[in-house]
């Protein structure tokens, strides 16, 4: 698989930034774009589709048993942009996201961990 060139991860970063918008800045995915830039090219290539939450929701809730996760700061800019999206009502007005509901990534992540032990 041919990997993004410097060229394309900077393209990708303007064009997020632009739909973040100045009050959302501080959510720009820096960790997401420097681990896993190809997601990033996707999540720009599908910004304000209705197939944005349905990717979202692949990434972070999978039930192939091979995958381990994304690091919990990365998990956390994803839940962020999902909830940018949601919140601008880019998104599919019937099927919203995985993460309708929760107002804070931390705290159900710890709900996560408390479940699991």
């Amino acid at each position: 698989m041919e990997q993004p060139g410097v060229a394309d991860v900077a393209a990708w970063r303007e064009q997020l930034k632009a739909f973040l918008g100045n009050d959302a800045q501080q959510y720009y995915p820096s960790r997401l774009e420097a681990s896993f830039p190809r997601i990033l090219g996707k999540i720009v290539s599908i910004w304000g589709k209705p197939e944005l939450d349905a990717y979202f929701n692949e990434l972070m809730v999978t039930d192939r048993s091979d995958r381990q996760g994304f690091p919990d700061d990365v998990a956390v800019e994803i839940f962020h942009l999902s909830s940018i999206h949601s919140g601008l009502h880019l998104s599919d007005k019937d099927g919203g996201t995985g993460w309708t509901g929760i107002q804070d990534a931390e705290v159900y992540r710890k709900a996560l961990q408390k479940d699991a032990e």
